[in-house]
């Protein structure tokens, strides 16, 4: 088995030795540990920056003296052409590396005992990630809020330069900057401008984009880097890697101090944009795709309910054109029968007494599709009682009579609701955090959730539970076509400042995962989260729409506060919380376990539900 290559590149500038050589034994332990569970191959290289030769020669003295203590380290020094800057040092390493990962350290971080092996689990279990970020510790063990937003030329003002009483003031913004709103006990992706006092890169990305923009000098050449690296790979900041920085916010201490941070600051400004505010992210990327396992259906009897719904009738379609021989269940048989459905079983009444024998006589898996959604005015007198009966009794009854007529699985259309109503942003929902549902169709989902795994133990039933976030394609009803309709009538939008986060999945792309799910052997007892894989401001995904309907985006860039107050003066308050609000979701696990990307991109998807719009 051929070793794990890790490499590293330390950029020294006149450095204490005794703090570096602090650094340098930190590293030792942990490469000692980590190579206890696997195969190392370890190397740092120091780059001397100094363009002096007493400087040099006390560094190499020095190296050749700790190296007996570094016993699982080759050590190298390297010299520069002079003072060439944070980031052209680390490119002087980069460039060359032969390695699996890289490690970019700065010489006053001293990693944890256990930072490489935990970075190196993750990053072996997680082969989209492209660059890790730590949790950041003081001396004292204070903790630093290093995971950090993008940045705006306001925020690094306010920052860098605004007196205290003004910071002080707006210590909100620099707060949603540090990305304080986010849990730092969790993972948090993407990081937009990761910490760079430790970098734990794959090294094929890195390389890919070419390692440290030269033209940053010492200051924001970590924010650069990370816009860049999310246009290939995720960065993800992992909770279990732990050091300690002996940092002090020293970057404003003398005027050539202050002038280098204006110039970066100037430079990233010019290159990146967003006075006030960030431009939409469009350089963020969903992963490449994994090839997905070849596995036939070979003619298997498939029933669907609710095959004449939005997904449903997309589903029944695609499953025919895959070889499956499709059983749809409909309260009323459309008169030129349905595409993709061989067999209609029509039932005036689907409820929690319904006999299913018949139905599934044949049946290798079953699609539970019918539900009652969620609904803005509900009619009903007892909503939670009519979501019990229909969303937990109803699919409890079909599963348990599907165990005894031997059907092999059952997939269960859930909801994103099931988890909760809103994340943050940078902490995405993901399939194996706790539920918090927060209404009575998103508790009903939870509970049919429960009782079909349950009910999945006792029986041996193979359950796969999906839970999408909001679908949108041809023949999408309610608000996503309603805003379509305002876009391509040109009506001003009052949505331009949102800069929010949603999660949406096309149609497409979740009947693609049903398909996989009904096949795939580690789809048994799991539950998946499904999204495009892009999330979107709300005003980006009207920009986006605009362009699918060949239309001018019309956006009035109203704050939202003023969106909220309007809300709640015209009995839409909810309304325009769900607007306002980030709902994001993870499909790490689904793409892991199954071998799935999402096969549509947001832009395709939504091309094809403009065309609909039009022929209407």
């Amino acid at each position: 088995m051929n070793p794990i290559r890790i490499s590293a590149s330390l950029v020294l500038f006149k450095p204490d030795l005794a703090t570096v050589e602090r650094t340098l034994r930190a590293l030792q332990e942990a490469g000692r540990l980590a190579g206890t569970h696997y195969s190392l191959q370890l190397g740092l290289t120091f780059v001397d920056n100094s363009a002096d030769d007493a400087e040099y020669s006390r560094i190499a003295s020095w190296l050749e003296g700790v190296q007996a203590a570094i016993p699982d380290w080759t050590l190298q020094l390297q010299r520069s052409e002079g003072n060439v800057g944070y980031g052209r040092g680390n490119n002087l390493v980069i460039a060359n590396a032969r390695s699996d990962y890289h490690l970019v350290v700065n010489p006053d971080l001293f990693v944890n005992v256990t930072a490489l092996l935990e970075a190196l689990r993750f990053m072996e279990e997680h082969r989209d990630v492209g660059l890790l970020t730590p949790a950041v510790f003081g001396e004292e063990g204070e903790r630093h809020y290093l995971c950090k937003r993008n940045p705006t030329l306001f925020v690094m003002f306010l920052r860098s330069f605004a007196p205290v009483w003004l910071q002080k003031k707006l210590e909100f913004l620099i707060h949603e900057f540090e990305m304080r709103d986010c849990d730092y006990e969790k993972p948090i992706h993407p990081v937009e401008y990761p910490t760079g006092c430790f970098m734990f890169f794959r090294t094929a990305p890195l390389q890919k984009i070419g390692g440290f923009d030269p033209d940053f000098f010492l200051h924001y050449e970590d924010a650069d880097i990370g816009r860049r690296m999310l246009r290939v790979a995720r960065i993800v900041y992992v909770p279990a890697v732990r050091v300690v920085h002996q940092w002090a916010r020293d970057t404003h201490r003398s005027l050539g101090a202050k002038l280098g941070t204006v110039k970066s600051g100037w430079l990233y400004w010019r290159k990146w944009g967003g006075f006030f505010r960030n431009k939409p992210s469009a350089e963020l990327k969903p992963p490449a795709a994994i090839g997905q396992p070849e596995l036939a259906p070979a003619g298997q009897r498939i029933l669907v309910t609710g095959a004449n719904g939005f997904i449903g009738q997309a589903l029944c379609t695609a499953l025919s054109s895959q070889g499956y021989s499709v059983r749809g269940v409909v309260r009323k048989k459309k008169a030129n029968g349905q595409p993709g459905v061989s067999e209609h079983w029509v039932l005036d009444e689907v409820d929690e007494h319904t006999d299913w024998a018949a139905a599934l006589s044949g049946v290798d898996s079953v699609v539970h599709l019918a539900a009652r959604v969620h609904q803005m005015r509900d009619t009903a007198a007892d909503p939670m009682a009519e979501f019990r009966r229909v969303n937990v009794a109803l699919a409890l009854n079909l599963a348990r009579q599907a165990a005894k007529a031997g059907v092999r699985r059952f997939v269960f259309m859930s909801s994103v609701k099931v988890n909760g109503e809103t994340t943050v942003v940078g902490q995405p929902f993901t399939a194996d955090d706790e539920p918090k549902p927060m209404d009575p169709y998103g508790v009903s989902k939870f509970e049919a959730e429960q009782a079909l795994i349950q009910l999945a133990a006792e029986t041996g039933l193979e359950l796969v539970i999906v839970r999408p976030v909001l679908v949108y394609g041809p023949g999408v009803k309610a608000n996503f076509h309603e805003m379509m309709r305002w876009v391509f009538k040109g009506v001003p939008l009052p949505l331009g400042a949102l800069d929010n986060r949603r999660s949406f999945v096309a149609i497409d792309n979740v009947v693609d995962l049903i398909s996989v799910c009904l096949h795939h052997p580690q789809a048994a007892n799991q539950v998946f989260l499904v999204s495009d894989g892009e999330d979107l401001t709300v005003s980006d995904l009207l920009r986006r729409t605009a362009a699918a309907l060949a239309r001018p985006a019309r956006l009035l860039p109203v704050p939202i506060f003023v969106l909220r107050m309007g809300g709640r003066l015209l009995g839409k308050e909810l309304v325009v919380q769900r607007l306002c609000d980030t709902l994001q979701v993870d499909i790490e696990k689904t793409q892991r376990l199954l071998g799935w990307n999402p096969p549509l991109s947001v832009d395709a998807a939504l091309k094809k539900t403009a065309q609909q719009l039009r022929d209407e």
